[in-house]
């Protein structure tokens, strides 16, 4: 049976509906010289996550053919990473398409890489070096992988999710 979720009683969402209209204010002259300028995203995906999972925001109906049992289902904001609740919605998609398309019947590891905090600010102001280290960690992983094991030809597959500023997740697969 559906049982929708509270979002208002979440800690992150008390959080944001009292205090994000002051930080918004403020963050130019408290902020902005350490973290960097204001970015335009924020303010929507913020405006989004508060009206996530709200009936008074948009739903739909939902019934079943069956019973006849109806139910109204909230509209979801579809921000990946900031709203847990649809992140973790887009991330069990993701695993299974992952596991049923793409990935070999093979044997796999996950691998996890995060960029040390002090590293994150370089990243963050030149999206370019993301590839860069992307490039080095798959060198460096397929080597560790092929002296591991010691098969020097082994094909090592490496799948990518969207490097944050908080770290780069690597799932590899051998084969």
């Amino acid at each position: 049976m559906y049982r929708p979720r509270q979002p208002r009683a979440s800690p992150l969402y008390r959080l944001l509906d009292e205090h994000f209209p002051t930080f918004a204010t403020v963050y130019d002259e408290r902020f902005a010289p350490r973290w960097g300028p204001w970015r335009r995203v924020v303010p929507e995906v913020v405006e989004k996550f508060l009206a996530c999972g709200i009936l008074d925001h948009g739903f739909a109906r939902v019934r079943c053919g069956a019973c006849r049992h109806e139910y109204l289902l909230p509209f979801s904001c579809k921000c990946r990473y900031f709203c847990p609740s649809c992140h973790a919605k887009r991330l069990a998609l993701w695993s299974l398409w992952l596991e049923e398309t793409l990935l070999a019947p093979v044997p796999h590891r996950q691998v996890v890489l995060a960029v040390p905090k002090r590293l994150r600010p370089y990243f963050l102001y030149d999206r370019t070096l993301l590839g860069h280290l992307a490039r080095v960690a798959a060198r460096t992983l397929t080597a560790f992988i092929r002296a591991t094991t010691g098969e020097r030809g082994l094909a090592v597959g490496i799948v990518g999710i969207e490097p944050t500023t908080c770290g780069l997740k690597v799932r590899c697969s051998t084969n």
